[in-house]
């Protein structure tokens, strides 16, 4: 039994041995002073201010700027720095999120170059308040955009950009013309749009160059504001220098034409800047259709500035191509119907051949030839499926085509049509 009070009288909380107790009382200063250190804190720290830089909203909805189609044209990338005073120990967790900053795009009535108040607002946050900001306003034009297209000229900072034994040829634009935008009072004063090309020297390949476009006053000064609403590029093509043959291509001849003709050229070799090849050194100067050559002697002017991808070097302009057939060549007239016409029509039409303008085909050869030749030796066609994305139910002409079959000798002089009738099916 004395054992046992002994035991009772170890486990039982004593208040007076706690407060005597130095351990327990050191832990319990240290919490009650973090507790009064925390509500004296939040309840009587004092304030502070603190700057915050905030972006500036453009907007212009629901303004007559709006309603009047006028934009602002400076830079958008905008800030305002905003002072707020708030308790310390609220200060670092306010960002630019908690504050709101906007031109006030309802002062602006009218185009021109113009200051605009900046609004700053707490965003339902108040536990803080906004003591200053600057800039309190911008300055920057306002104006309704205009588009306007324009050709580009081409400048080149060096000229002399091509290896030994090449020259330049014509450069060519990806698009005819640029698109112009910015404020109306600028693009009105656009005159012209240039480009600067700079080349490396020492070149034996064409060029791809994307330009950089400027667009200039009539005094030649770079307005600001304007921008291009597409890319154009320049191909500026090398060629290489060559000494070519002239050449043409005969269309519609007869199968034996090489034995039947005569083909002279008024200049022998052309000396000219090519695009490098491997094909040999001909000058094509184009078609000569045997439809237009009758006997004795037939001449075709070419004129060599059109040819493209040449550049002319020796000043030749035009060559003289003439073509002579023997004197003892004879035409003949041979009679045709509608009948004899094949017609080609695409699908969901048939069509017939109801008449034709002449009804005589005009051919040219030999005298041995001509003899034996009738209209089974006339191909007659016309095909329709060419035509097919604007073919029309009716009766129209249409360009007849005309072979000569069994015959190497003869062709076919001048051209021709056939009157169709063409209905749905």
């Amino acid at each position: 039994m004395p054992s046992e009070n002994k035991k009772s009288r170890k486990g039982k909380f004593s208040l007076r041995k706690l407060i005597y107790n130095d351990k327990y009382l050191i832990v319990l200063s240290i919490i009650a002073a973090i507790t009064i250190w925390i509500a004296t804190s939040i309840n009587l720290s004092p304030e502070t201010t603190k700057s915050v830089t905030v972006p500036v909203t453009v907007d212009f909805s629901g303004t007559l700027a709006e309603q009047l189609g006028i934009q602002y044209f400076d830079s958008t990338d905008i800030t305002v720095d905003v002072t707020v005073s708030c308790q310390r120990y609220l200060a670092r967790d306010i960002t630019a999120d908690d504050i709101s900053a906007s031109l006030r795009t309802d002062t602006v009535t009218s185009a021109g170059y113009q200051s605009v108040q900046i609004l700053v607002a707490a965003r339902g946050n108040d536990e803080f308040t906004i003591e200053s900001y600057y800039p309190t306003s911008i300055a920057g034009l306002y104006d309704v955009y205009q588009e306007q297209s324009f050709p580009v000229e081409l400048k080149y900072s060096n000229t002399d950009f091509c290896a030994d034994g090449y020259v330049a040829g014509t450069t060519t634009l990806s698009e005819d013309t640029i698109l112009v935008g910015g404020p109306r009072t600028y693009v009105s004063q656009v005159d012209r749009v240039e480009a600067t090309i700079s080349l490396d020297s020492g070149l034996t390949e064409s060029q791809l160059v994307d330009l950089a476009p400027v667009a200039l006053d009539a005094n030649g000064n770079q307005l600001d504001y304007i921008t291009f609403e597409n890319t154009v590029s320049a191909n500026v093509p090398i060629l290489k220098v060559e000494n070519l043959s002239p050449q043409v291509n005969l269309v519609n001849a007869p199968v034996n034409v090489q034995n039947i003709v005569d083909i002279q050229y008024s200049v022998s070799r052309v000396q000219a800047g090519v695009l490098d090849s491997e094909g040999d050194a001909v000058l094509d100067l184009g078609d000569i259709d045997f439809s237009t050559i009758r006997s004795g002697e037939n001449e075709f002017t070419f004129n060599l500035s059109n040819l493209n991808g040449v550049v002319v070097l020796d000043g030749t302009e035009e060559i003289i191509v003439t073509v002579t057939v023997p004197d003892n060549f004879e035409t003949r007239d041979i009679r045709v119907s509608a009948s004899d016409v094949t017609v080609n029509a695409p699908d969901g039409f048939t069509a017939q051949a109801v008449s034709l303008p002449d009804a005589t085909i005009t051919v040219v050869g030999s005298p041995e030839a001509l003899e034996n030749l009738t209209t089974a030796n006339l191909v007659l066609s016309c095909d329709l499926r060419r035509e097919s994305d604007k073919l029309n139910e009716g009766t129209a002409e249409y360009a007849l085509s005309v072979s000569v079959t069994d015959a190497p000798d003869v062709w076919i002089y001048g051209s021709y049509s056939v009157r169709i009738n063409v209905t749905a099916s």
